[in-house]
């Protein structure tokens, strides 16, 4: 068997590689950079030199020279710290996985207690050959106190068996059962060498059990993205709905009968505005992908235009329209100027002013959109750091799942809202 140890080589720097890779696949596709993803991205990064350190130990073993001789050293007991180091990272992703805190996790601290224990065995190795021990020809020979080493690793891996086995319905069905490939083959490996000595089983096995974590990962942030799609196009429906609310269909439609005595070219055209605004509400629904800026706010002229018919005079509006070359979610404006209208101007003694402004920064294209109504107090508009505004909500939300763009609403008593959108230039 050991005459195939080139093969086995070979095998861990293929290894190094598919680990980083993964590492770097499950670290930039995690839409936060901590909790769960943060362990697995470490748990790849801690195998990938595992398998670098164990195959510099087959290298440079019976090599007799200076070099030969510390890196045979240096090799062997990062292997095993690091082996040991993967208790803690992986009992860490189980219980981000569950849900339970790192600072409050007494599972947690067994782990690193195990891991502890056993990186102190190797230190104390490297002076006394307490687990392993090197011959005249710089070979690694196990000492009597090897099989040492592997209650520790058994002691961790009993209680990861426990904590997936306790918490099994925190866990999607196809990650539990990669968990279980995870746990079980290092198991079946550690049992193979505590009885037989050759080609290290223990860091082959962990690679291919780490292959079926990660293909469970793969799969599970596909099913994330098709219900991220789905909940979008929830949301789109939400707040098309939302924008056809009966008052005001009834004012409208009430507007229009009134124009048709008093003035039927403008109650003609009024009509085709509300058509044109009921048939770009609809298109909205059909639609997956963004809309050119033009268009969102013709979209928004159509609206305004019908409720100047109600509020003449006393519902002004500017664009300021100095970048206009960059696409948007459909129906994110129009929300905000209604709810600029019927929540500020509109309630105001006098009416007031709706202000429409874009422009470009360096590295986001921003909207605004602002009014000089009553105002409201903003802390009172939150809950749990959402907005309790199903629409308004919503529109966050779908510029955040559609382009990454964030949502500021500021407000004050009697002086007017603004609201500022942030959409980044990529």
């Amino acid at each position: 068997m050991t005459g195939n140890w080139q093969v086995h080589v070979a095998f861990e720097i293929w290894g190094v590689l598919f680990c980083l890779l993964a590492a770097a696949a499950v670290y930039l596709s995690a839409e936060k950079k901590k909790g769960k993803m943060l362990w697995l991205t470490a748990l790849f990064v801690v195998q990938a030199l595992v398998l670098l350190f164990d195959a510099l130990a087959w290298l440079y073993r019976g090599n007799m020279t200076t070099v030969g001789y510390y890196m045979v050293r240096i090799s062997n007991a990062a292997v095993y710290v690091l082996n040991y180091s993967m208790i803690i990272f992986f009992t860490g992703y189980l219980c981000a996985c569950i849900g339970i805190r790192r600072k409050r996790s007494p599972q947690l601290a067994v782990a690193c207690g195990i891991a502890f224990t056993g990186m102190v065995l190797i230190l104390i190795t490297q002076f006394y050959p307490l687990i392993y021990r090197f011959d005249e020809s710089n070979r690694y020979v196990r000492a009597d106190w090897f099989l040492l080493s592997h209650v520790l690793a058994f002691f961790g891996m009993f209680l990861e068996w426990w904590m997936l086995i306790r918490y099994r319905k925190s866990f999607e069905k196809g990650q539990l059962i990669a968990l279980y490939v995870y746990l079980f083959m290092p198991l079946c490996a550690i049992i193979w060498q505590s009885f037989f000595y050759g080609i290290s089983m223990l860091q082959i096995l962990d690679t291919v059990a780490l292959m079926f974590l990660f293909a469970a990962v793969v799969i599970g942030q596909s099913k994330q993205v098709v219900e991220q799609e789905r909940e979008i196009n929830d949301m789109k429906i939400q707040v098309v709905i939302s924008q056809i609310q009966p008052h005001f269909l009834y004012n409208t439609l009430n507007t229009i009968m009134y124009l048709c005595d008093k003035d039927s070219g403008t109650a003609k055209r009024a009509l085709g505005d509300f058509s044109l605004f009921l048939r770009g509400n609809m298109d909205s629904l059909i639609s997956r992908s963004l809309v050119p800026l033009d268009k969102e706010l013709r979209h928004v002229e159509r609206y305004l235009e019908l409720e100047k018919l109600r509020m003449g005079d006393e519902l002004n509006v500017i664009y300021d329209i100095s970048d206009n070359g960059f696409m948007l979610p459909p129906l994110t404006i129009q929300p905000l100027v209604e709810n600029a209208v019927q929540h500020g101007l509109a309630k105001s003694d006098n009416g007031g002013t709706l202000v429409i402004r874009t422009r470009r920064t360096q590295t986001a294209h921003e909207i605004m959109i602002s009014d000089d109504g009553v105002g409201f107090d903003v802390r009172s508009y939150m809950e749990d750091n959402r907005i309790k505004s199903v629409g308004i909500e919503n529109v966050r939300k779908r510029l955040w799942g559609q382009c990454s763009a964030t949502m500021e609403i500021s407000s004050e008593l009697g002086k007017g809202t603004k609201v500022l959108i942030h959409l980044p230039v990529d």
